[in-house]
């Protein structure tokens, strides 16, 4: 371990940027890998992270916030380990994982089949959905993949009598889209089908 060795290591970096504009399109930690050359403790403690501090790299005044190149974080790195000699990166481009945010309004709709209904009874009127639309935050290139609506689907069964319920509604698949709120109010009436006449 105090012989001299080259290896492969693993960085984290921090980004530090405009999160009312910004947003990362995903939890994943953001890492830079160089090949160095160093005192094998040291290489050791770098490669599992022993007392690793993060490089901070403020983007707030760079015009380029998808990617930076890896001579731009070069200066950064050496002076964060000044016991390793940095050879070469396996990149000379990172990508921050930054996008836009941006807001969408989502329409929520309530399931159609109406299953929920007891046989004999039909919708009488509209359903009334209360906020009928919802905001939607996220980072840009997702939100643009989405559908901009939102089916509900009435956990009740059986119902023949004049219904009104707060709804919870599912988070999104993808942990970067928040909403606004997480419950709707769902209500409608009810009427029995008007069976024909029979002798």
């Amino acid at each position: 371990m105090n012989r001299y060795h080259l290896a492969d290591v693993y960085y984290p970096i921090v980004f530090k940027y405009d999160h009312q504009e910004l947003m990362l399109d995903s939890d994943e930690q953001k890492m830079i890998e160089f090949h160095a050359y160093g005192l094998g403790w040291d290489l050791l403690k770098l490669k599992l992270n022993w007392f690793v501090d993060p490089i901070e790299i403020n983007l707030k005044s760079k015009k380029r916030y998808k990617y930076l190149l890896t001579s731009d974080i070069r200066p950064y790195l050496e002076d964060k380990l000044p016991v390793v000699e940095i050879r070469y990166f396996s990149s000379d481009t990172i990508f921050t994982g930054l996008d836009k945010v941006k807001k969408e309004r989502f329409k929520i709709y309530v399931d159609r089949d109406y299953s929920f209904l007891d046989e004999d009874y039909k919708i009488d009127g509209n359903i009334r959905i209360n906020p009928e639309y919802i905001i939607a935050t996220g980072p840009a290139s997702i939100m643009d993949t989405m559908s901009h609506k939102i089916l509900l689907k009435l956990s009740e069964k059986n119902i023949s009598d004049a219904y009104k319920e707060t709804i919870s509604i599912s988070k999104s698949t993808n942990s970067q889209i928040k909403y606004n709120t997480n419950k709707v109010e769902v209500s409608f009436n009810v009427t029995k089908h008007k069976r024909p006449f029979t002798e």
